[in-house]
């Protein structure tokens, strides 16, 4: 999700296929060569479900959630960070916000507390005019904290966080693009070696979240 400021920026692009569309997630961002690297932290927990599965959560509030998200509370570790509707850019690129400090929401997803489908919010690491971001803490989360998503009606939904995964850019699961099957929350950032040539991390690190009634 970056690119040195002493190189110039450079694209971060990963493609995700879903069925017969081809969905990229970008995030980029412009990385400070000085920043320690942050690393691939090791997978952990299981994962809420595949995307097929049968809807766990089939609350009233659950059923009729129909509002975007507008900001993601992690207590502890990320602070209250606002949250922008984001569909596809004109190259197929998911127009995350270019500042670290918002998070793109997949707008073809699953809005926060919706019974089916998954909640999809990706951001930067760092950019050069601004610094680290707040989803640097992302690789500090440890596995039952709780996730709070606030939609823009007003309506709070807490998720656990349950699982950890490092993916290569390469190969981002294409369930992480869906309004149907499982419940859950997705955060997604860049992690891995950063490649000062290529303007890139290696690797996107993804947590999930289960819904908390």
């Amino acid at each position: 999700m970056g690119a040195s400021p002493r190189h110039g920026p450079g694209p971060d692009r990963v493609l995700v296929r879903t069925g017969l569309a081809a969905v990229a997630t970008a995030v980029v961002a412009y990385l400070f060569p000085f920043f320690p690297d942050p690393g691939r932290a090791p997978d952990a927990g299981t994962l809420p479900g595949p995307a097929a599965a049968t809807p766990a959560v089939t609350s009233g509030a659950a059923r009729a959630a129909h509002s975007p998200p507008v900001s993601l509370t992690i207590p502890g570790h990320l602070r209250s960070t606002p949250v922008d509707p984001v569909t596809a850019d004109p190259d197929g690129a998911m127009a995350v916000p270019k500042s670290p400090e918002r998070l793109g929401w997949w707008a073809l997803g699953a809005p926060p507390g919706a019974a089916h489908g998954t909640v999809l919010l990706a951001g930067h690491l760092d950019s050069a005019d601004e610094g680290a971001g707040p989803l640097e803490a992302l690789h500090d989360v440890p596995m039952g904290t709780r996730a709070q998503v606030t939609a823009a009606d007003g309506t709070r939904h807490a998720y656990r966080i349950v699982a950890r995964r490092t993916h290569p850019k390469s190969a981002l699961p294409t369930g992480l693009f869906t309004s149907g099957g499982t419940p859950r929350l997705a955060l997604v950032t860049c992690a891995g070696d950063f490649d000062p040539d290529a303007h890139a991390y290696a690797d996107n690190l993804v947590l999930y979240g289960e819904p908390v009634d």
